[in-house]
């Protein structure tokens, strides 16, 4: 392996001042095609990206574009989910949806309501007594603990949104508007109606009303709005909770795009950022598949006149032509696909609305985490200090793993970025029982990257700081508790995190004391013995006291037939059977045609640390929803994400193979900033960072520095071996043919477009049909709206006494 630290040093300006091992200087005569390409890159010589002006006028208005694109298919996710809004009002929809309804009100009315003299007891006491809520009006005659067997997150998140932010975010667009209007398509009148209905009330008594409600920040907050002339305007909680699946539903397009964005952009901070095949790190045979399907990825990309993307800058913007493609192309497909509809339609206020947006920012987070660090030359503490004479380990291991004991700064960066997927999947654990999916999911993608070869510091880093944070927060949820710590299903991340600390321990004195192989897997193997041992120890010790629980019927289900789970409410439900093939085609329409093409572009040749993801997460929600058909909704991200990297990388190629341009957003951009000019990388000086790298040698030995590699690292390709290539004809035909392609897909893919969106229009009709209210013809043809059930639970409100038991059946079978 080559080490390329020092020829990124020279790429930044800092050309180091090195001599050859002779004790020589590199110079034009003696570096292989350096006399081709040093004279090309003389004075005012061709830079690698060209045109750097006319580009960032064109990426500007290319990142314009997207923006406004990314608007309008949020704008489609929040109106597609508001049919049955517009036919039936603001009403909540289903049965478990009005239970929510009723622990929202609970918890509004012990915080900010109409306890504790009209105020409230504000939130630390009114969370307490939420806590301890014990129901007993319901499954009489035991009642229900409610506090302590409910996922509260989207309650809190109700009452968060109606009495904190959405005040806030009214004043703010009624005094500025602008910026705040124009992304605040929700609260239109002629879509939602909600502006009618609003309270509004002076800003000062609301902070006098904050202040006797125990809330001193919110009180603050209130009394700086009066300051500023700004009036608070309230919605009631009965219309948050009927748009907030909505409002979620918008949110997760969005961060769904972010998914795809971050798994489809390329930087090269270091190896684990390259893309490649699934296989190219995999112990023992992993070089030998790269030195195969290198040469054929290159060989492709210089006759189709692809080779442009090469770009040597170590970006660390997202914002690329492919990049920017396949986000746009995952948020078309989110913000319609029936699989995520089913459960965000406008007024069902059930827990997947809110956890699926939880569930995707905890994966974007994640593979933002296996991003690592930023843009720009390394810093000190990252460089590679190679051993002097044989080495050991490599600039292989050595790039991607931290020397002894020290944290590089794409460490640090991961440590912070898995913080905050800790966070996130703090707001999932409280949000939905779903997140033992999540928790095992990031946990098995984590402990195939260590199997697949794939493991480094910044790895180790991500996953470990996720976890400890993410399970710290996690037992603070009452419903939870200590069942990280104690449940069968969740074992298997808590083994990936012990095992990745032996792993990383073992890697940390491999490089900091040079051992060879053996020493390092005779290391390995005593390491793991002996804390093996202590492990199966430990879990005898407990085994026999009851510790560990057993796995939840629902689990259960996943892996065998769900009526032979022993539970006989699980076994009935029609939701918990096996999806048939016709159910993909329902939910997810043309997607599911598209999914295998992306997840194929990934895994043979777009495969980095954080895309990887994106295999392990499709592989796991296929195998679950095809065993239960209620977790189609799982799939509703991972299909779109596949289907939109499949279909925006197209696209990409096609506008790379017209224009002859590779496109860093953010990167060209500042090339304007700086008065557009690029820093020109000459090969010659690339060739003469390679020859002096301590890795490039191999005691007595010579590497040799061919053309396709000074060609890879500097964009200006030498004299090419066929000229056919550099003729004017071929350039020219090889544009035509980009441009042909992509009329010809443009027009094939437009009945299939419209078609997707009026299934998902018709499938967003059919699902917006609340079950306690619903439309009825009289035998003359006259549409009714039958409101029975309604008008039945009001007349027992009012006519019976308050302590009265209404005797019920569910019939669950």
């Amino acid at each position: 392996e080559i080490n390329f630290s020092v020829a990124i040093e020279t790429m930044a300006g800092a050309a180091p001042n090195k001599k050859q091992p002779n004790g020589t200087s590199p110079t034009a005569a003696n570096i292989p095609f350096a006399s081709t390409t040093a004279a090309a890159n003389d004075g005012n010589s061709k830079s690698i990206r060209k045109n750097p002006p006319l580009r960032g006028l064109f990426a500007l208005v290319l990142l314009l574009l997207a923006i406004r694109q990314a608007h309008v298919f949020l704008t489609r996710a929040y109106t597609i989910r508001l049919e049955a809004i517009k036919e039936y009002g603001l009403i909540i929809h289903e049965f478990d949806p009005y239970f929510n309804f009723r622990a929202a009100t609970y918890l509004f009315d012990h915080v900010y309501g109409t306890l504790n003299g009209g105020h409230g007891y504000g939130w630390v006491r009114g969370w307490k007594m939420f806590c301890e809520w014990f129901d007993y009006k319901v499954w009489y005659p035991l009642g229900r603990p409610v506090g302590t067997t409910i996922y509260p997150g989207m309650q809190v998140t109700a009452v968060w949104l109606t009495k904190c932010w959405l005040p806030i975010w009214f004043g703010l667009n009624e005094k500025f508007g602008g910026f705040f209007s124009v992304i605040g398509f929700f609260f239109d009148d002629s879509v939602s109606g909600v502006k009618k209905k609003m309270v509004t009330k002076s800003a000062r008594k609301v902070s006098a009303y904050f202040q006797a409600s125990n809330d001193p920040i919110m009180s603050a907050v209130a009394s700086l709005m009066h300051n500023m002339g700004m009036k608070w305007k309230e919605m009631s909680l009965n219309d948050v909770c009927c748009l907030m699946p909505a409002w979620f539903g918008a949110l997760t397009t969005l961060v769904t795009g972010f998914l795809a964005l971050e798994c489809s952009a390329h930087f090269c901070h270091d190896h684990g950022n390259k893309f490649g095949t699934v296989f190219d790190d995999l112990p023992f045979i992993g070089y030998y598949i790269r030195k195969i399907t290198t040469p054929i990825r290159k060989k492709l990309t210089y006759y189709s006149g692809l080779d442009i993307t090469t770009n040597t800058n170590k970006s660390s913007s997202s914002l690329q032509t492919a990049s920017l493609f396949s986000m746009l192309a995952t948020m078309f497909f989110m913000s319609i696909v029936p699989a995520h509809l089913m459960r965000s339609v406008g007024g069902g206020f059930d827990n997947e609305s809110v956890a699926v947006f939880a569930m995707t920012l905890v994966f974007y987070c994640w593979t933002r985490a296996l991003r690592g660090g930023t843009s720009g030359a390394k810093a000190e503490d990252d460089c590679v200090h190679v051993v002097e004479g044989e080495d050991n380990v490599g600039a292989y291991i050595r790039e991607k793993q931290d020397q002894g004991f020290k944290l590089s700064s794409r460490t640090r960066a991961a440590v912070f970025y898995g913080c905050v997927t800790g966070i996130a999947y703090f707001y999932m654990v409280m949000s939905w029982g779903g997140y033992v999916f999540v928790i095992n999911l990031v946990g098995a993608h984590a402990g195939i990257m260590v199997l697949l070869g794939r493991h480094s510091s910044k790895l180790h880093a991500a996953y470990s700081s996720f976890y400890f944070v993410g399970t710290a927060l996690a037992t603070r949820v009452p419903v939870v508790g200590l069942s990280p710590l104690r449940s069968l299903e969740q074992m298997g991340p808590l083994l990936v995190f012990l095992g990745m600390q032996l792993v990383e321990y073992c890697e940390r004195i491999r490089t900091r004391d040079n051992l060879s192989r053996n020493k390092v897997w005779l290391l390995r193997i005593r390491l793991f013995g002996a804390v093996g041992v202590l492990v199966v120890g430990i879990v005898m010790a407990l085994l026999p006291t009851g510790f560990f629980g057993p796995i939840s019927s629902r689990v259960r289900g996943l892996f065998v037939k769900h009526t032979k789970t022993g539970n006989p409410l699980v076994d009935s439900v029609a939701e918990h059977q096996a999806a048939k093939p016709e159910a993909y085609q329902q939910y997810l329409d043309i997607v599911v045609r598209i999914v295998p093409i992306g997840f194929g572009l990934i895994a043979l040749a777009f495969t980095n640390d954080a895309s990887s993801f994106l295999l392990v997460y499709g592989l796991a929600a296929y195998f679950f929803s095809h065993k239960m058909v209620r977790l189609i909704l799982l799939t509703a991200p991972i299909a779109s994400s596949l289907g939109g990297i499949a279909v925006g990388r197209t696209a990409a190629w096609c506008m790379e193979g017209i224009c002859g341009w590779y496109l860093d957003v953010w990167d060209v951009w500042g090339l304007l900033v700086d008065g557009g000019h690029d820093n020109v990388v000459s090969a010659a000086a690339v060739v003469e960072a390679k020859v002096v790298s301590n890795d490039s040698k191999i005691k007595g030995k010579s590497k040799k520095v061919d053309s396709d590699e000074v060609g890879e690292l500097t964009g200006d390709r030498p004299t090419s071996p066929t000229p056919i290539r550099n003729q004017w004809f071929f350039l020219l035909a090889t544009k035509f043919a980009w441009l042909y392609l992509s009329l010809f897909l443009y027009k094939e893919s437009q009945p299939y477009i419209k078609s997707f969106q009026s299934t998902c229009q018709q499938m967003a009709s059919a699902m917006s049909h609340p079950s306690i209210l619903f439309k009825a013809q009289t035998r003359d043809g006259q549409t009714i709206l039958v409101d029975d059930y309604r008008e039945a639970y009001w007349w027992i409100r009012d006519n019976t006494p308050e302590d009265s038991r209404i005797m019920a059946w569910w019939d669950y079978g």
